[in-house]
């Protein structure tokens, strides 16, 4: 679990710091990999979404994450995690977040990542 935990945390590192390699390393390098960026359609293969990345990254500013209400799930092979992206900067705003890894050769691969904006004072609340 602390392998993953640590291949997590990196990507948030890695984004802050605009770390375009350090992303090439983390994600899996195939069609397999996919990205939904907040207002963003669906991204799929890694050259496109290392493009994505790469028009993030190229910005007035580097986002900045703190990170919270983290949940960790999977097992051994597959794995996902659940959090809130709480994005510091010019504007503050806060992202739900699914971070999938899978287990390649012993190292957790991010797949996929899909981020969605929390609607503040929005009751959902059922009936």
């Amino acid at each position: 679990m602390q392998d993953l935990e640590q291949a997590n945390a990196s990507f948030y590192t890695l984004f802050e710091s605009a770390d375009l390699e350090g992303m090439t390393e983390l994600w899996v390098n195939s069609d397999e990999a996919w990205c939904t960026h907040p207002g963003w359609p669906t991204i799929f293969g890694w050259p496109q979404i290392r493009v994505s990345f790469e028009q993030i990254f190229s910005g007035p500013e580097p986002p900045q994450f703190l990170t919270s209400n983290v949940r960790f799930h999977g097992d051994g092979q597959v794995a996902w995690v659940f959090l809130e992206e709480n994005l510091l900067g010019s504007s503050l705003s806060a992202v739900a977040a699914v971070n999938v890894f899978k287990n390649d050769k012993e190292v957790w691969k991010m797949v996929g990542h899909q981020a969605a904006p929390l609607i503040p004072d929005l009751d959902l609340r059922m009936g």
